[in-house]
């Protein structure tokens, strides 16, 4: 088979296994952004991720936190500093679901090297 129709089966697969594939397509490339960016020793900020992801227009992005926070992928917290800003990081759920897709992916390449 076309090893690019069997990877996207693959994919398809595995996110349907998870809770990660009960996303719609712009949630997960907003939550996946979001763990590309995220470091726990500096705060990432919701207009941080609006204004840098390009991820989709503001307004979808807003929907998509909004809908990640809901899931229980994201949490939101409120700087100390500035009550106006929140900041965002991926929950532990987040971090276990990416993690054991990133592990189902990996076993999953090194069989196609076989």
């Amino acid at each position: 088979m076309n090893t690019w129709l069997n990877l996207q089966q693959f994919l398809a697969t595995v996110k349907g296994e998870s809770d990660f594939g009960a996303l719609d397509d712009m949630s997960q490339k907003v939550l996946e952004w979001v763990m590309q960016h995220y470091d726990a020793k500096s705060p990432l900020f919701v207009q941080g991720v609006v204004l840098e992801s390009r991820v989709a227009s503001p307004a979808t992005i807003h929907k998509c936190l909004a809908t990640l926070d809901r899931t229980g992928f994201l949490q939101f917290t409120t700087d100390k500093e500035d009550a106006r800003r929140r900041i965002v990081a991926p929950t532990t759920k987040a971090k276990k679901t990416l993690d054991l897709l990133s592990k189902r992916v990996a076993k999953w390449a090194f069989s196609q090297s076989k």
